[in-house]
Parts: structure tokens; sequence; C-alpha cells
């Protein structure tokens, strides 16, 4: 069927476009434009647009200088793109706007094509995810403990200032880096298979807990360490945060104490048996002397109780001294 009117149907195109374009002249005349554009127009200044019109004229004043800026751009054969916020009764919406030069079937330059773009979804998904984002870095970042954030292949995706200022590495030197940066060797043996079954099957999980384990520095030295474990997904891929606790003081302060326990254990059985010797040479002495006997003898008893109490004083002295060396580690 042959229609009775000739038909627009580049026209018809624009029109099914969900952009707002027009095409301009390279003195702003109006030279085409969509019904999208034409409605966007009327909603925004409550103008109507025309063909040849000068649309300099249905720019906002906020708009006018970004506006001349790309025109001229693409007056000089360049195509840019640009996001903006644009207001609308008080309702901010964002935009895409794309100035390209357009031409003739000769390719002379006839004028220059602006494509305006609803964006204001993606945009604002956008900066909510970027503020998410932020966030989260500025949790990690105030957090008092190492965290790194480990990627499935067991590669450093992130880590926090607390990381260098415990291992001494620099961020630059840890990022992309395998987390086995911070195993000791004695340790690595089947590390990659063991972070593997975790993502098989991640769970909250805390190393070092029940049994110490450590970690290796930038300069070689090992730390005592707990380790925090748990699995999330950021946009369908897996991820492990990784809490690293330095726990070394805390577990040389345990060590020293038990070693003090253990010292004051032989402490007290030095009291219990080492003294109870001279202890009881005194009474059994004194007794003797209690019961009367000839001059000689008692001094000789005398002789042997002075040894006997010479004896424990320096069972006690060296008790104190030993004390006192204990508690002052």
């Amino acid at each position: 069927m042959i229609p009775d009117h000739p038909v627009n149907y580049a026209q018809m195109v624009l029109d099914n476009s969900t952009d707002a374009i027009v095409l301009m002249g390279t003195n702003y005349s109006v030279l085409a434009f969509n019904q999208n554009l034409d409605t966007t127009i009327q909603e925004y200044s409550g103008k109507i647009l025309k063909t040849g019109d000068d649309y300099r004229d249905f720019v906002i004043a906020a708009d006018k200088d970004v506006f001349f800026e790309l025109f001229q751009t693409a007056v000089r054969g360049e195509s840019v793109t640009i996001e903006r916020l644009a207001s609308l009764n008080q309702i901010s919406v964002w935009y895409e706007y794309k100035m390209a030069p357009t031409y003739d079937k000769d390719k002379n330059l006839l004028g220059v094509c602006l494509r305006a773009k609803n964006i204001d979804a993606k945009k604002k998904m956008e900066i909510a995810l970027s503020e998410s984002e932020q966030k989260f870095r500025n949790l990690i970042e105030s957090a008092p403990n190492a965290i790194l954030i480990v990627d499935s292949r067991g590669k450093i995706i992130h880590c926090n200032l607390e990381t260098e200022n415990t291992f001494g590495f620099s961020r630059e030197e840890i990022i992309n880096q395998s987390v086995e940066l911070l195993v000791p060797f004695h340790h690595r043996n089947g590390h990659d298979r063991m972070i593997e079954g975790y993502f098989q099957s991640p769970r909250p999980m805390r190393i070092g807990k029940d049994q110490v384990t450590t970690a290796v520095k930038k300069d070689g030295s090992e730390i005592f360490v707990e380790v925090s474990l748990n699995g999330f997904v950021v946009n369908q891929t897996s991820y492990v945060s990784a809490i690293i606790v330095d726990i070394t003081e805390k577990v040389l302060a345990d060590q020293k104490i038990k070693n003090q326990i253990q010292e004051l254990k032989e402490i007290a059985r030095i009291q219990s048996h080492e003294i109870r010797s001279p202890l009881s040479n005194i009474l059994g002495l004194v007794n003797l002397l209690e019961s009367g006997m000839p001059e000689e003898t008692k001094k000789e008893i005398y002789t042997h109780l002075r040894k006997s109490a010479t004896d424990l004083d320096t069972l006690i002295c060296g008790i104190v001294k030993k004390t006192a060396i204990s508690l002052s580690q």
C-alpha cells in the first residue's frame, strides 16, 4: 500500500528515540528536532520550539556558558559528552549531553547535533554506590586493626592504613599481591588450597584464638596474630575480609605470667621441702637443750643450732631474692 502523502521517515526515527534530539546550524538555528525535545523544552521553560528558532533562546542562563563551549568544540569537528544536573520545578534530574558535528552527503559541515539523555536513575545509583563505598572505606580506615579484602584468587585488593603500620608494607607494595606475602614460609604449604576451600564454603572463622598462629612483616620478623575471616558478595563476585589483630604483646605477657607461675611453684616447693630440714634441726636441738644436759654438750648443740639457723636464713634470703627477680621481669 502506497501512502497518500510523503512520509518523513527520518522524523519518525527521531520521534521514536527516548533521547531529546535537536539539529542546529552553525549559527544556532534549529534545523530539526524530535518530539521528546519539544516536550522537554515545554516542561522546562513553557516555550514552544519551532524550526528556524535560535536555540540559544531556549538554553537556561545557568547552562549558557557550558552550551557555548560544547557547541564550539563540535563545530571544530570534535564530539564531546558531559553529564550535568538539571533542575525542573525544584526537582533535580541528571542528563547526559552529547554534541557532535553533523555533515551533509558531501561531507560539508551542516551543523551540530545535540542529544540529551535522561540518566537520572543510573547516575543516582552510581552516586549512592560511590557514597556507600566511601563510607565503607572510611569505616575500614578508622579501624584500629589491620583489615584486608581478598578476592577468590587470594589477591589483596584493598587494605587499610593500620595494615601498613602493622606489617611495614606500603599499600603499593601489598595491593594485588598474594595474601601469602604475609604468611610465614613454614605455614605456606597448602595455604592456597585453604583459601579455595574457604571460598567454596565461606563462614565466619577465627584463626589464632585457640592455637597461636603467626604472620610475617616486611622485615622478615614474625608476629603473633588473631585473624577473623568473613565472606561477602558484591556484584556476584565473592570476597573475604580478614581482620588481623597483632596479639604479640598479649602472647608474650601470657608467657611471662606462665614463667612466673612456674618459678613461684618452684619457690613454693623450696619452702615446703628445703626449709623444713633446717627448721626441723632447730626444733630438735631446742628440745635437747630443754631436756637438761652437761655444759659441754650444750655448747656443741649451740654450734649446731647456729649452723641450722644460718642455713635457714640463707634459704629465706634466696627465696626472697628469687621472688623479687621473678616478679620484676
